[in-house]
């Protein structure tokens, strides 16, 4: 009888498709649980003098969000 791979962790995943690497099964749950590109943060092609600003400032936005997150852990 094959382990539950939705019901286990990433770390047990990990170690489970370590174990048994044959088992291409729990490598298929461990990709689909990936973050997709959907999920991304897209800026397009600065341009002109104004898009470059606007791009910097959403870009230094952004990273300051991710410090604070940091901080806040």
């Amino acid at each position: 009888m094959r382990p539950n791979f939705e019901a286990m962790t990433n770390a047990e995943l990990r170690a489970y498709a370590l174990a048994h690497r044959e088992d291409m099964e729990p490598l298929r749950v461990l990709y689909d649980r990936r973050s997709p590109d959907s999920e991304a943060t897209w800026y397009p092609a600065p341009l002109t003098e104004e898009t470059i600003k606007i791009s910097e400032e959403a870009i230094k936005q952004r990273i300051q969000e991710i410090e604070n997150k940091k901080k806040q852990a």
